[in-house]
């Protein structure tokens, strides 16, 4: 499975894998965290939103400096700030404080994946790019089996400073990898450096704010429901951090599975049908939590739902990569995470909004709304080869 891999990318999945593990350790139950430190939902939401707000002004931003200095020093970035914020994390217990350390520990986010999507384009073929995508996004789930169940288990029984201790060594480890790729080719001349400019230009823009919107729509959804998921679950049914830790580990599970016979999958039967094939079945699984009170029951549908998402990642990566000059690539991969992070940013709280102000399932509905309209913007998706 691995042997497509050069020694740039190996090192990449090795520095993934540490970043995967940082984020799922932290991320799924921040929710609980930051109640820990005295926050209500609300502010639960505002620090959560925070955060993805400055992942989102990062993104384009970020793309567009990796022709200026270098995919290397993106990532060099983006593992240090990490670090940094982690650790301080582990020195605060009052919400307030927390608030501009998780600004920091979003903003890592912003350097590191358009970075390391234009690396994994930069060390393909057209012919294997897909499956090649699959193959380094299994670092997600291998490293969400392992760190939301352990992070669960560690505030059950000790604290959430021996979560952030934990995460910061493993991310300060990732230095060394981050360290040792290799550099590729020579910075390009001013005359051939992407712009603002160039993202606006009438023969590329359509298509970025296609993947830009249809992004947006699908994770508006998904951050309404991952924020509120852990109080929902503790308040409603009175799960334990343990067992709120594994409804976040077992769609890990599914995804190990799935993401390398999907992007093998989106090749073979072509990216837009295969993303189309996918997505259409979400919204109808956030409505299944609508009609159950059984957890069990939820967790198999979120474990679904997530499943079938990541396996447009392979399909939408690689569809978008052929579809813009090679000038603007790291730009064009900054626009996608900024229409994800941007969903991550106003989903907690829309879906916070919900589940005060009306009833504890509600979140689920509103995802299962906007889930649908990202099927619709699906169908404005162009499949063609971009031109060098």
């Amino acid at each position: 499975m691995f042997k497509q891999l050069d020694r740039n990318l190996m090192l990449l999945f090795a520095l993934n894998i540490a970043f995967g593990l940082t984020m799922q350790l932290i991320n799924p139950l921040f929710p609980l965290f930051l109640e820990e430190a005295g926050a209500n939902e609300v502010q639960n939401a505002m620090v959560i939103s925070a955060g993805n707000l400055v992942a989102t002004m990062f993104m384009l931003p970020s793309g567009l400096l990796i022709d200026r200095v270098g995919k290397k020093t993106l990532l060099l970035l983006g593992a240090g700030l990490s670090t940094v914020s982690i650790f301080l994390l582990s020195m605060v217990n009052n919400w307030v404080i927390v608030f501009p350390l998780y600004m920091l520990f979003s903003m890592a986010g912003a350097f590191f994946v358009p970075s390391r999507m234009a690396m994994i384009t930069e060390n393909t073929e057209a012919s294997n790019r897909s499956s090649t995508f699959g193959v380094m996004n299994m670092a997600w789930p291998v490293t969400g089996i392992i760190a939301p169940t352990l992070s669960g288990f560690l505030v059950q029984y000790f604290s959430w400073r021996h979560v952030f201790l934990i995460a910061g060594g493993i991310n300060a480890l990732s230095l060394i990898p981050t360290c040792l790729i290799e550099r590729k080719g020579a910075y390009k001349t001013k005359k051939d450096k992407a712009s603002f400019r160039d993202v606006f230009g009438r023969e590329v823009f359509p298509t970025l704010a296609s993947f830009f919107v249809f992004h947006l729509l699908m994770t508006i959804g998904m951050g309404g429901v991952n924020m509120i998921l852990p109080l929902y679950l503790g308040d409603v049914h009175g799960l334990s951090p343990t067992l709120i830790g594994i409804f976040f580990t077992a769609p890990s599970i599914v995804m190990m599975f799935t993401q390398v016979p999907a992007g093998t999958l989106a090749e073979r039967f072509g990216k837009k049908r295969w993303i189309l094939s996918c997505i259409s079945l979400i919204p109808f699984l956030y409505l299944s939590w609508i009609f159950t009170e059984n957890w069990v029951v939820m967790l198999i549908a979120y474990s679904l739902l997530n499943g079938l998402w990541s396996m447009t990642w392979p399909a939408t990566l690689t569809l978008l990569s052929e579809s813009v000059p090679d000038v603007i690539l790291g730009a064009a991969f900054g626009v996608r995470m900024t229409g994800v992070r941007m969903g991550f940013t106003v989903g907690p709280l829309i879906g916070s909004y919900l589940y005060s102000t009306y009833y504890a399932s509600s979140p689920f509905l509103g995802a299962a709304g906007f889930a649908f309209l990202a099927v619709f913007v699906a169908y404005s998706l162009k499949e063609h080869v971009r031109e060098s």
